[in-house]
């Protein structure tokens, strides 16, 4: 089993982390676990595209997450998809997905009468709403999906991917909540959000104390990701969605290994990790 970080960033622009986005890959599944800014091109880059795509898991439905969905459907059908799309999210995902193809339906209609191709499956969605916890089996991927707590978003999940006695573990956006300890027990690979203490220091009218407050109540402090790593016994943590995108990288490390014990790796677009 592959974990590929297509997205390391979040919703602030830069062009070395592009949106929230990750591949999970064994010989027989490819699994997308959101669509954030960029995803296809980052696709492009390790020579895939949404025709390889088995799934599409949805953490939660903030725009960072799934602001190029239909891109990843269009581009999809561009480089020859020949099946329907399996999408799995949060309640919400349903009116998310139907009112995105609506908006590009007159579009859409046009190209499929002009260009005449073989096949539109890859305009079938179906789209599967997850309950408070439970299991997917895809292919040779047992996933279980579970709630985390990115209050006020009323629905957040986290991921564990298991595969040939190995556990990948996926954070999703969220404070520390006990469902990562409990089900993130003994990953192989936690990849878990974090939110850099420090970092971001300039005010102005649209970023003011409050916001920064707020920002960083709903997600884990740099402060907190070591012990939740300890807690959950895993044996590599890998950090993403840096809130900020630039940052000290060595005092990051230095603060997150005061509490877990050794060095995080700090995520970077386009890393592969074998798990």
């Amino acid at each position: 089993m592959y974990l590929t970080l297509l997205g390391t960033g979040c919703p602030s622009v830069d062009f070395k982390r592009f949106g929230p986005s990750n591949l999970i890959s064994t010989n027989k599944a490819k699994i997308l676990v959101d669509c954030g800014s960029g995803v296809t091109q980052r696709l492009n880059q390790i020579n895939l595209s949404g025709s390889d795509i088995d799934v599409l898991l949805l953490t939660h439905l903030h725009s960072d997450h799934v602001i190029d969905f239909y891109q990843l459907i269009i581009s999809s059908w561009h480089s020859y998809r020949t099946k329907p799309w399996i999408v799995y999210g949060p309640v919400g995902t349903k009116k998310f997905v139907k009112k995105i193809m609506n908006a590009w339906e007159d579009e859409r209609e046009l190209r499929i009468s002009y260009e005449a191709r073989s096949s539109i499956k890859a305009f079938k969605i179906t789209v599967n709403e997850f309950k408070s916890e439970g299991n997917i089996k895809i292919k040779d991927l047992k996933i279980n999906y579970f709630e985390v707590d990115h209050k006020p978003v009323k629905y957040a999940y986290g991921f564990c991917f298991l595969n040939n006695k190995k556990k990948l573990t996926i954070s999703g956006d969220t404070r520390p909540c006990e469902n990562i300890m409990k089900y993130g027990q003994n990953s192989d690979v936690l990849l878990h959000e974090v939110f850099i203490d420090g970092e971001i220091k300039k005010l102005n009218k649209m970023r003011t104390k409050q916001t920064l407050h707020n920002v960083r109540k709903y997600h884990t402090p740099s402060t907190l990701v070591g012990k939740v790593a300890k807690l959950t016994k895993c044996k590599k943590l890998v950090l993403t969605h840096l809130v900020p995108t630039r940052f000290n990288e060595n005092k990051l490390k230095k603060i997150v290994r005061e509490d877990f014990g050794k060095n995080p790796i700090i995520g970077k677009d386009l890393l592969k990790i074998k798990i």
